[in-house]
Formats: structure tokens, C-alpha cells, sequence
């Protein structure tokens, strides 16, 4: 295989891929989607440093400085963040306490979490691991800094392992900036409210005051909210997101309730047996505003109760076209999804929404989905912000938009950051060029032969992202609306919980190369889709001097 072959690559490794040029231009896409957790600034900066050519790049300092600043407050024990605030710009403050934290080592493999994500037993080994190191010394806050990252995995405001650690007093400052970081992220705001007078005294970065912003907001206190984020974005007005939350927050979105009844809907489901699943999903929906829509259920080969629980549930839907399609075999989703668009009452909607098997979605979706349709106009397709199922909800998908096109490969922004609870910052509507398939809904009228998901990428995954994207080749509009947040029971816990059998694997990958091949023919109208989101997305120019 040649060099220039291409190859599925991980999370950042397409940073591998291009020159310093290309890495700083993954990196504007990333923070035009989302606000960098500590993990990305550490890839891009890892990336960036190591280039011989860094030092003297036009755009070395514009970006490292804000990175470095943000891994800086959102690791305030991150031992390399420490480190390259103390050696890349001789933050005093940093070094010494990279100096005080010496007095407490830690072995190396307690850092590292990736190998336990997987699995709750070896995560609950090392947790124990960890807490021997505090029964040995109280005050070692690194090891207390990482159970308190363990909490935050599981979704716990307070371990019980607190009672017995005691801060020492050097660090009193950075361990009440470390335990916002966890509360404000939990959204656990009495707690993360107690901690903001001592935060508030803090040198300012982006990332405490948009956990600050979000604390207001979630009070009540919309004046303040604005005044943290306008404050985050004079450090960086590069964070779109930012800008967007900041538009719903001073103008906020209110659904017309009448469309349900005005608009021609027809609902779609598919299933392949997850009876109970199905249950409560149409439970829930038949619990929403869906005014006249129809509603079309194609159980895919099903071999469970599936088909009496549908029967069950026309009785919750009195007022509706209820219909449902049973095949004799798992035609599998990208053919369900077409098998429904080419029902002749779908086909006749003006809209059509599909929706799993598995999800919860909020009484104004629907209306929601047709105010952004009818906002814009050019727009064909509209999807929610996707959380798991566990409380506190955490991020499982938002929206993704081209980042690169190359020879070597065609990649898209991540659908969010990984292990990220729902504090409210994604709420604002925005285009983007693919949204999850779990909770969408089409405009008919732009789509002439019905919706086409691709059957080479079944039995399932990213038929609905390619058929976004392939929208978007096309010179249509994808829009993303977070005021509608769906709770997707696939895989609740987490994404990093997540495993992967072989033969998952091997689809995942097999659609990966697939995906590559499919694009490749477009890749010059997709630069041009990137360009054109840089654009749009650029960070307005200062005011002139008057």
C-alpha cells in the first residue's frame, strides 16, 4: 500500500496526516464546533510543538497561548499543563507548584484511565488503588484529584472518600478551582455556587467562565450569564458555540405550538427486537405534542412481542394514522429507513421524522423541528442534541461538520467531547453538515425520490451521516437544534463504556473505508464546505479605533 493510501485513523491521528498548516486548520473547525475540553487542547498542542516548523508559524502564538490557558484551568494538577505553562511562557505560579507536587508522587498507571473505561471492575481496582495512596497520605491531593475525576466518570457530586482527604494549605486555591471544574460539570449548582466567590478571584479563562455562564443561567440569572460568556469570549472570540449560546440567551427560541396541527407529518419508526424498548419509546411519544402527524412502524424481522406491543399502542394514539409494516427478515436500518420514505402516504408528507426505538424525546419536539424549517428555508434536514440515559445527563451526540479532505482521508469534527455532561452550553440552533439519525426530521419537498440512505453501509451506522452529507454536496442545509435534547437508550452509561466486539470492529472499519471512497470524488466540493463554514463561523473583526 503507498504511502499516500488511505487508512481509518482514531480520534486526532488525522492531525498525522497534514502539514502545520492543516493542523491549525482541523483546529479552528474543532473550536468552531466545540468548546476544547482538556483533552484536545492537549492533541492540538502535542501536535503543534512537536513541528519543527512551529516556532516559526504566523499562527503559533494566536493559538497556543489560549490553549495552553485553557489546559491550564481545566487541569489545575495536570502535571503537563503545569509544565508547559511554566516553561512556554514562565508562569511563576505554575512552577511552583509543580515544585510542592513532587512531595506527593504518584505511580504513572493511576493517571491513566483509557485502559479502565471499559470495564466497571478494573475502574472500581484502581479506584481502590488510589484510595490506599489517600489512607497512606491525606493530603496527596493527586490522588485526590483523580478520584474526584473517577466521581466525575460516575456521575457522583461527592465520593465518599472526602470525608478523609485534607487539603494542603498551598494548594487550597487550585483544589477549589478543581472542585468547581467538577460540580459547575455535573450541574450540581449549590455545590459548584458555594465555590464561585473563590473562583470569581481567579486569573480569568475561557473555560471557568462558561461553567460560571451556564451556573447563572440554569439560577435565572440571564444578566450574568451574558456578561461570564461576552467576558470568555473577549479572551477567545474564536468560540462559535459561545456566540451561539449567547444569541438563544438574549433572544430565546419559543416553539409555536400550532404547527404540530398545521404541518403535514408523517413519523417514522423502524425495530429489530427490543420489545420493551419500543414500549416505552412509543409510550413517550404518544405523551408528546405531535398534532396530526401520522405515524408508520416497520418491524424488521422481529421475532420477539415487538408486534403485540405495536398493536397495543394504537390505543394511545386515537386521533392518529396509525399504521404498521412487519417484513419476514432484518432488512437492516439504512433499508428500513428507505423501505418507510417509500411508503406513498410518506412520500406525500411534507415532512417526514425518524426516530428509534429507544429514545425519550420532549413534549415540543416536533414543534421545535418545524420552527427551524420554517426559519430557513433552504434547510432539509433538522436533528436534536442526543444525551445517554443516565442522570446526569451526559453528551452522546450534537452535530459534526467537515474538518478535513484530503487524499489521505475525509474527516469530521467529533460529535462531541467525550465524557461531557449536559450543562446547557449547546443550547442555541446552528447549520452544521450532519445531525444523529436517532431524532430528525426531513422536508419531503427536497427530496424528490425519497429519502436514499445508502445500503452499503447496513445493517447499520453512518448511513445517516453520509445521507446528511451527501445533502450537503448537494448544496442543501443541515441544522442542528439543541433546544430539543432526545435521551437515547442505546449504550446508556457513556460512549467510553462502551465495547466493541470483532466483528463490530470490523463493520465499523469496513464503513469507515467505505465512507472514504464514497466522499473521494467530492473532496473539492468539500473544501469548499469547509471554507465556507469558516466563513460563516469566522470571529467578528474589533471595533476599529474611534
Amino acid at each position: 500500500m503507498g504511502k499516500d493510501a488511505y487508512a481509518p485513523t482514531d480520534r486526532f491521528e488525522e492531525l498525522d496526516l497534514v502539514d502545520l498548516d492543516g493542523a491549525f486548520g482541523i483546529l479552528d473547525a474543532h473550536c468552531r464546533n466545540l468548546v476544547p475540553d482538556l483533552e484536545s487542547c492537549l492533541a492540538f498542542l502535542s501536535r503543534i510543538l512537536r513541528d519543527p516548523a512551529a516556532a516559526e508559524h504566523p499562527a503559533m502564538r494566536g493559538w497556543v497561548v489560549p490553549l495552553v490557558r485553557k489546559a491550564r484551568a481545566l487541569g489545575p494538577f495536570h502535571l503537563q499543563c503545569l509544565d508547559m505553562a511554566h516553561r512556554l511562557f514562565g508562569d511563576a505560579d505554575a512552577g511552583r507548584t509543580l515544585e510542592r507536587l513532587r512531595a506527593f508522587p504518584l505511580d504513572a498507571s493511576l493517571y491513566d484511565f483509557t485502559s479502565v473505561m471499559n470495564d466497571p471492575g478494573k475502574m472500581e481496582r484502581k479506584r481502590a488503588k488510589i484510595m490506599n495512596v489517600l489512607a497512606r497520605t491525606p493530603g496527596h491531593v493527586l490522588a485526590a484529584s483523580q478520584l474526584l475525576q473517577l466521581d466525575y466518570y460516575e456521575g457522583r457530586e461527592r465520593g465518599g472518600w472526602r470525608d478523609a482527604f485534607v487539603v494542603p494549605p498551598f494548594f487550597r486555591r487550585d483544589w477549589e478551582q478543581r472542585l468547581f471544574l467538577h460540580h459547575a460539570a455535573l450541574g450540581d449548582a449549590a455545590a459548584a455556587l458555594e465555590l464561585l466567590p473563590a473562583v470569581e478571584a481567579l486569573p480569568p479563562s475561557e473555560p471557568l467562565l462558561n461553567l460560571m455562564a451556564e451556573l447563572h443561567a440554569r439560577t435565572g440569572d440571564t444578566a450574568k450569564a451574558l456578561l461570564r460568556y461576552g467576558q470568555s469570549l473577549a479572551l477567545d472570540p474564536r468560540q462559535a458555540p459561545v456566540r451561539h449560546r449567547m444569541a438563544e440567551l438574549a433572544h430565546p427560541t419559543r416553539p409555536d405550538m400550532r404547527l404540530p396541527d398545521q404541518a403535514d407529518v408523517c413519523i417514522c419508526l423502524y425495530s429489530w427486537n427490543k420489545a420493551d424498548d419500543l414500549e416505552k419509546t412509543l409510550a413517550g411519544l404518544a405523551r408528546t405534542q405531535i398534532g396530526r402527524a401520522r405515524i408508520r412502524i416497520l418491524l424488521n424481522g422481529c421475532t420477539d412481542r415487538s408486534a403485540q406491543v405495536v398493536e397495543a399502542a394504537r390505543a394511545l394514539f386515537p386521533n392518529s394514522d396509525y399504521g404498521v409494516v412487519s417484513l419476514p427478515v432484518n432488512v437492516g436500518a439504512p433499508a428500513a429507513r428507505n423501505w418507510l420514505g417509500s411508503l406513498p402516504e410518506v412520500r406525500a408528507s411534507e415532512f417526514v421524522a425518524y426516530i428509534d426505538d429507544d429514545v425519550e424525546l420532549p413534549a415540543d419536539w416536533l414543534a421545535h423541528f418545524l420552527g427551524v424549517l420554517r426559519a430557513h428555508t433552504a434547510a432539509t434536514v433538522v436533528g436534536a442534541k442526543v444525551v445517554f440515559g443516565t442522570e446526569p445527563r451526559m453528551l452522546q451526540y450534537l452535530y459534526r461538520s467537515f474538518s478535513l479532505a484530503c487524499d489521505r482521508g475525509i474527516k469530521l469534527t467529533d460529535p462531541c467531547q467525550i465524557a461531557q455532561f449536559d450543562t446547557g452550553l449547546y443550547d442555541f440552533v446552528r447549520p452544521a453538515d450532519t445531525v444523529m439519525g436517532c431524532c430528525h426530521l426531513l422536508r419531503m419537498a427536497h427530496l424528490p425520490g425519497g429519502p436514499q440512505f445508502d445500503l452499503r453501509y447496513s445493517p447499520s451506522q453512518v448511513d445517516d451521516v453520509a445521507h446528511d452529507l451527501a445533502l450537503r454536496v448537494q448544496g442543501r442545509e443541515v441544522y442542528y437544534c439543541g433546544l430539543v435534547r432526545c435521551i437515547h437508550h442505546q449504550n446508556t452509561g457513556g460512549g467510553f463504556k462502551r465495547r466493541l466486539t470483532s466483528a463490530q470492529k470490523g463493520q465499523v472499519l469496513g464503513n469507515d473505508t467505505k465512507f472514504f471512497y464514497c466522499f473521494q470524488p467530492h473532496i473539492e466540493r468539500i473544501r469548499e464546505i469547509v471554507a465556507e463554514a469558516a466563513r460563516r463561523d469566522a470571529a467578528p473583526a474589533p471595533p476599529a479605533a474611534g
